[in-house]
């Protein structure tokens, strides 16, 4: 089920903040950067991704913040059956050299922080917009993206069969706009604007947008629409919003 850009009804309190990090130094460091964050609830810290899990009481207002290392089996089996019930991740990757598509992928639909571009700004901002149940991309990741994209191949099967409208949609994907923002430049309905993702996450058959952007930037998919993508000016880094939930 794809959300809505606007913060839902179970959000209007400051959401809670559930800490997963292994690493106690990153731990503690994390919950005092935590603490300048005004639009944050409580939060809590553990050690282990089931432990975090665990303590979340009412998903629908919760973030769990975890690192790629804390993500074992039966912390990804407990996290999997906690975001069907709404709870909201932010994944926190080493750097954007060593951000592999597996460790974008591992948490589908998880917003997605870099330590080494790690502000009090973003991390504001990457909640903020997880609390919204958006997803968010830091700018460095997606140029990471980008470039790997020139050594990937073509898979076998061929490319996708998208109309002139998906691909104009792709390009604003890639590129990092939500689905109001893709609505705003397609001159469309934001309901169209979900519509159009929807089915390009279908037919490049990827279960997020953050899959379904670094297999359009690796297999050259929006290729066809470079010519036209100064019609789409890049407002700068960071929201993609509006990603498809526990998909």
């Amino acid at each position: 089920m794809l959300r809505h850009s606007a913060v839902p009804p179970a959000l209007a309190a400051p959401p809670a903040v559930f800490l997963a990090i292994p690493n106690e130094l990153q731990r503690f460091g994390m919950v005092g950067m935590l603490r300048s964050v005004e639009s944050m609830g409580h939060c809590t810290a553990h050690a282990a991704l089931a432990d975090a899990v665990a303590a979340v009481r009412d998903p629908r207002t919760s973030i769990l913040l975890t690192t790629p290392d804390a993500v074992d089996p039966a912390g990804e089996v407990a996290l999997r059956r906690a975001t069907h019930d709404g709870l909201r991740i932010l994944l926190l990757l080493p750097d954007t050299e060593d951000a592999t598509i597996g460790q974008a992928g591992i948490l589908p639909g998880a917003s997605l922080l870099v330590s080494g571009d790690l502000s009090t700004k973003t991390l504001t901002e990457s909640l903020a917009a997880t609390a919204a149940g958006e997803t968010y991309i830091p700018a460095a990741l997606t140029h990471t993206l980008l470039r790997r994209a020139g050594h990937g191949e073509v898979r076998a099967g061929g490319a996708p069969r998208l109309t002139p409208r998906e691909r104009e949609t792709l390009v604003l994907l890639v590129d990092g706009y939500s689905n109001k923002q893709i609505a705003r430049r397609l001159r469309i309905s934001e309901h169209g604007a979900k519509r159009l993702v929807a089915n390009i996450l279908a037919k490049l058959n990827c279960p997020n947008r953050t899959l379904a952007a670094a297999r359009a930037l690796r297999e050259g998919l929006c290729a066809e629409q470079t010519a036209d993508s100064s019609a789409f000016p890049h407002t700068g880094p960071v929201p993609v919003p509006d990603t498809v939930s526990g998909w």
